[in-house]
């Protein structure tokens, strides 16, 4: 599940984006369209929540917001940011292929966004995950997922992301990935962040890995473990970043 990965990455997470604020606002405004209104009985579940990004976003909007993380470090920092924020937001450290911390039939909403799914190394354990996050809805429940839109880029057997460039008001940044492929669908990712500051420019290198699996594929596994209602929203319909698998706890 990358834990070590995500450990590593947590104190930098926020420098992936060119505003982090900015995309917490973001993300939940474009989530919240797509989930149950916020309810006191019944709270949304974010099980890949890393730093917080979605479940402190949609805690301000309220929801009342559960998040999980197998990393530890991430789940600290999460922890940390909502508390920073005068957010009621619980975290704890969990494995979304078992969710044993969550209680079942207990949550209006289970969501999985910014590319967590392709951590799992086969369909086997995405339909665990899958399993798991269904036991924990309510009937009537949502389900949504995000991930890359791995299509085109497995056609062209992409080799990175382009590098963005960021400007903080006073130092630049760069953020790109390089990928190494192990074999037509693993890769390892290397992600640099390169920053300015005033004694010139620091570099840091993160690994982790991945499967690509494409949207189309999660949703069918999203039906198979019993969800109804499943449809792939690309970001054109969404206004999301990435495609979105929604589903419905029958």
């Amino acid at each position: 599940m990358n834990n070590r990965f995500y450990d590593e990455l947590a104190e930098s997470y926020h420098l992936i984006f060119q505003d982090w604020d900015a995309s917490i606002h973001y993300q939940a405004e474009v989530l919240a369209r797509l989930l149950p209104p916020p309810s006191a009985g019944c709270p949304v579940l974010d099980c890949a929540c890393g730093i917080g990004t979605q479940a402190i976003g949609l805690a301000m909007r309220g929801h009342r917001t559960e998040g999980s993380d197998p990393s530890e470090a991430s789940i600290r920092r999460a922890t940390h940011e909502a508390a920073a924020r005068g957010v009621a937001a619980e975290f704890r450290v969990d494995d979304m292929r078992s969710l044993s911390t969550a209680q079942t039939s207990s949550y209006e909403a289970v969501i999985a966004m910014d590319n967590a799914i392709p951590h799992l190394q086969s369909d086997d354990d995405i339909q665990r995950a899958f399993t798991s996050m269904r036991a924990r809805l309510r009937s009537g429940g949502v389900l949504l997922v995000s991930l890359r839109d791995y299509g085109p880029l497995l056609a062209h057997r992409a080799t990175g992301t382009p590098a963005s460039f960021y400007w903080d008001g006073k130092f630049r940044r760069i953020v790109h990935q390089v990928w190494d492929w192990q074999d037509d669908r693993r890769y390892v990712v290397h992600l640099f962040i390169t920053c300015e500051r005033d004694d010139g420019w620091q570099t840091r290198h993160f690994m982790g890995h991945y499967r690509a699996v494409i949207p189309s594929e999660v949703a069918q596994l999203v039906e198979r473990v019993g969800f109804k209602d499943v449809h792939v929203l690309p970001p054109q319909e969404s206004g999301y970043y990435q495609p979105i698998i929604r589903g419905v706890a029958p």
